[in-house]
């Protein structure tokens, strides 16, 4: 027996199986899934479950018994994905064109209605913001919402705007669904997304899709965020509509192969 096989941990392995698991077409699974998925028996499952679940990287419904993974297991992804050279690259790009414009810039991953926010480089003395790591309700009132928004089949769209609550942030949050529907549909024609302080009083930004390079699956977005005091919708359309397609085409490229294949 090699000594890696002498050390190797089966526990481990199965834990780490059942992460694995939760995908974009398996969001959530149940305790008698994973274990015909894994060939285990139902009380060895619910061990590794339940110990899943007091560590906080699943949730499990009470009632419902649905299990999917929690906040806390995508903020470890986030680090992990931050770890690896693609990540480095990404920063790399990201950093660059921070230098080159002085702009505030974010990359985010989305997963259902929350944006999980992977990379900010902020501009040098100018007045934008910065999102949270994770960002719920903000795919009507955001740029890189919207965007996101705009990658996906028509009919995924109609669905999940029929499931939000429109909630006014500020006085120009889109709040009527159609009128949302509206503002996606252009955004999907012209490839890229602005939100006019409709996040945050004072500030305008602009946000095209990133695209999983293998499924053709819209997974985020990248924005540039600009001060109202220091530029104008049509300004910023006119100077940067090209730059953040461009942008998102090669930070989509530079995804890691875990986040490519899904």
């Amino acid at each position: 027996m090699s000594k890696g096989k002498y050390y190797f941990s089966k526990s481990l392995e199965k834990g780490l199986k059942i992460l694995a698991l939760f995908t974009k077409d398996s969001p959530t699974l149940t305790q008698s899934e994973i274990a015909k998925t894994l060939d285990l028996n139902m009380t060895t499952t619910y061990r590794y479950i339940n110990t899943l679940v007091e560590m906080g990287y699943l949730e499990k419904d009470l009632k419902t018994k649905v299990i999917k993974p929690s906040l806390h297991c995508l903020l470890l992804c986030i680090n992990l994905m931050h770890s690896i050279d693609n990540f480095k690259m990404i920063k790399e790009v990201v950093n660059r064109i921070n230098r080159e414009n002085n702009i505030s810039i974010d990359v985010i991953f989305a997963e259902n209605d929350t944006l999980m926010r992977v990379y900010h480089k902020e501009a040098a003395e100018t007045l934008t913001y910065r999102l949270p790591e994770f960002s719920k309700n903000s795919l009507h009132n955001t740029a890189l919402g919207k965007a996101y928004l705009s990658s996906l089949p028509n009919s995924l769209i109609t669905e999940k705007v029929a499931a939000m609550t429109l909630v006014a942030k500020t006085p120009k949050t889109i709040i009527d669904k159609a009128k949302l529907l509206e503002e996606i549909a252009i955004t999907k024609r012209r490839g890229f997304a602005l939100a006019d302080e409709e996040y945050l009083p004072g500030v305008l930004a602009i946000a095209a899709p990133l695209y999983d390079p293998v499924t053709g699956l819209g997974i985020g977005a990248v924005s540039f965020d600009f001060s109202v005091l220091q530029h104008s919708g049509a300004e910023i359309i006119a100077a940067y509509g090209q730059k953040i397609q461009e942008t998102a085409r090669i930070l989509s490229e530079l995804l890691p192969a875990e986040k490519k294949t899904g």
